[in-house]
């Protein structure tokens, strides 16, 4: 992706998102956006997980911990 569009591309996300950082903040995004494009794609690109969720999924089951014993 040529700079550019990389630099469109990222502006263009933040603003959708509503954020206004500084000239320095955009421009250290605007260099690590190539980089976290090309993982986030890897993501997806074994066909064999293409459904599957990319993260640990949070089970809201409550586990009692015993963290008090009391002293004998």
């Amino acid at each position: 992706m040529a700079t550019e569009d990389t630099q469109l591309t990222v502006q263009t996300l933040l603003a959708i998102a509503g954020l206004n950082p500084s000239s320095d903040e955009v421009a250290t995004l605007v260099d690590a956006y190539p980089t976290f494009k090309a993982g986030i794609e890897s993501l997806y690109a074994i066909p064999e997980v293409r459904y599957e969720a990319p993260a640990l999924i949070f089970d809201p089951t409550p586990v009692f911990a015993d963290w008090w014993v009391p002293a004998t």
